[in-house]
């Protein structure tokens, strides 16, 4: 896109920041309207705004945007499942609502980089996404939670085992 362009499409996402915080209706139905217009880059907009201050509009929009914007904003969408926030479940429908084949297929290596230096709270969210969509993923992931050497993630991965009625201990895994 253009510079012009990429200023315009901002533009019109302040203005739909704007009304959506005025709480005029008409005018936020008219915003989003423009701002799922075709000349809008929303993938580049959207992109910033799930990990700004904008984050609450841009939540809120996102079940608006077609699966391939969707899924190009991807990355965002499982680091905000990462973390406890006011949203985190509408963020998991939306993630979701995804292809589930393209999901599985991605999943992980959206997930790793959160969890190379994450905390209990990654691993816990990221489990909770893993359960409603592939529970031989959650087990591969509880596994290696309750291998860590970090007591609150060993916790969360024992947690989740139990939750998916394993006994077997992540030592004795083969």
């Amino acid at each position: 896109m253009s510079q012009l362009s990429s200023l315009i499409s901002v533009a019109v996402w302040r203005n739909l920041v704007e009304k959506h915080h005025s709480g005029n209706d008409d005018d936020f139905a008219e915003s989003i309207s423009r701002f799922l217009a075709n000349d809008i880059d929303r993938v580049a907009v959207m992109k910033q705004a799930l990990r700004g201050k904008d984050r609450a509009t841009a939540v809120y929009v996102l079940p608006r945007l077609p699966v391939s914007e969707l899924q190009e904003l991807f990355e965002e969408l499982v680091f905000l499942a990462s973390f406890s926030h006011g949203a985190v479940q509408a963020v998991r429908n939306v993630i979701l609502s995804l292809p589930r084949e393209w999901i599985l297929d991605r999943i992980e290596d959206a997930a790793e980089p959160l969890l190379v230096n994450g905390t209990y709270d990654e691993y816990r969210r990221l489990l909770e996404l893993y359960m409603d969509m592939d529970r031989h993923r959650a087990k591969k992931l509880a596994l290696r939670a309750a291998a860590s050497h970090d007591n609150d993630i060993k916790e969360t991965g024992e947690d989740f085992l139990r939750r998916l009625g394993e006994t077997e201990r992540p030592d004795e895994a083969t």
